[in-house]
């Protein structure tokens, strides 16, 4: 077995060295098959060559930059959406960095955004059990809020959970290289279905058979996630370190360069906090997924009020004309009967 590290690739010697390859000839033509197929990948020349797995190609890359781009810019009258897009090393020059930046942001990024498909990761979950399951769960417990600590991988992310002695029970998503798309009923059933999976480990770690202690997963309550779309970039943007942060209200944006594996994105990030108590989690992510919902509600219950006061009306001036003919008719009768006399 070999390892592809971000800091040093493999030769045609490393596949001799590990029995992989019996020749340098036949060493030489496994890393070249595999360059064609798109396994690995070359940056440099080097000799004997090296080479780098594709499905790390961002932060390898990133690595590489870093420690070796340049300090200052180098070459007149630098493009910089042709660079941007080709790919070619971008330097160090903050100056340079800044303009780079704000076009790509400008020019690329923002048109991208609204075609982009919304994701969500750095989810916090919220529940409470009895609190009798503190002090029969043996994890230690931190100094500062004396939370017990338990990890579970499920799929591709780490689920984080904390019990504290009143029963709380709090539980961080992180997957943020791995968000979930929420942008139709599919996704909003795998996302159920993920929440479906953190509850069965909770209940396998506390041994709650009969499920008994942990609430249904419509009792929980989502308090904190981060929104996300991310637009794949240049991997050569790495160096250009743009990370922004604006508050605005209760909104925090956030836009910065990320390491997605193989690519590399400019992510747009909103993080959100929902404090609102007892709200279920069920609430918030119809919200996520049809962000006008309570505007039309709204909208439908002014309408139904609105025909409500109209039928009040209508009917009010129905009997207002009704009450006018009997005055007529009665005026009538009156009249006739006196010119009769």
């Amino acid at each position: 077995m070999i390892i592809i590290s971000t800091r040093k690739g493999i030769t045609y010697q490393d596949l001799i060295r590990s029995g992989l390859s019996h020749s340098q000839k036949h060493a030489q033509n496994t890393l070249k098959r595999s360059l064609q197929k798109g396994i690995i990948f070359t940056i440099e020349q080097h000799k004997p060559q090296q080479y780098y797995a594709t499905c790390i190609k961002s932060e390898i890359i990133k690595h590489k930059m870093m420690g070796n781009a340049p300090v200052r810019v180098s070459g007149p009258n630098l493009n910089l959406s042709n660079n941007f897009l080709s790919g070619t090393p971008i330097c160090r020059n903050t100056a340079f960095n800044d303009s780079l930046s704000i076009q790509t942001l400008e020019e690329y990024v923002l048109p991208l955004l609204s075609s982009t498909p919304l994701y969500i990761h750095k989810m916090q979950l919220k529940l409470k059990v009895l609190p009798e399951y503190y002090h029969e769960i043996s994890n230690p417990s931190n100094t500062w809020n004396k939370g017990k600590r338990h990890e579970e991988i499920i799929g591709n992310t780490i689920a984080t959970y904390q019990f504290y002695s009143n029963g709380i029970v709090m539980i961080s998503v992180g997957s943020s290289n791995k968000p979930f798309k929420v942008e139709n009923e599919v996704d909003r059933s795998r996302l159920m279905a993920f929440f479906g999976q953190v509850r069965d480990r909770l209940i396998l770690f506390l041994m709650d058979k009969r499920e008994r202690a942990v609430p249904d997963i419509m009792q929980w309550e989502l308090p904190q996630f981060d929104l996300n779309k991310d637009v794949k970039v240049s991997d050569w943007m790495q160096v250009t370190g743009i990370k922004m942060q604006i508050k605005h209200l209760d909104h925090l944006f956030r836009i910065y360069i990320k390491s997605m594996e193989k690519d590399t994105v400019c992510r747009v990030e909103e993080s959100t906090s929902n404090n609102k108590p007892n709200n279920s989690i069920l609430d918030t992510i119809n919200k996520i997924f049809n962000p006008t919902e309570r505007l039309e509600k709204i909208c439908s219950d002014i309408i139904k009020k609105q025909d409500l006061l109209l039928s009040k009306v209508g009917g009010s001036f129905k009997n207002i004309q009704n009450n006018s003919t009997d005055e007529v008719m009665i005026a009538g009768d009156v009249s006739i009967g006196d010119s009769t006399k």
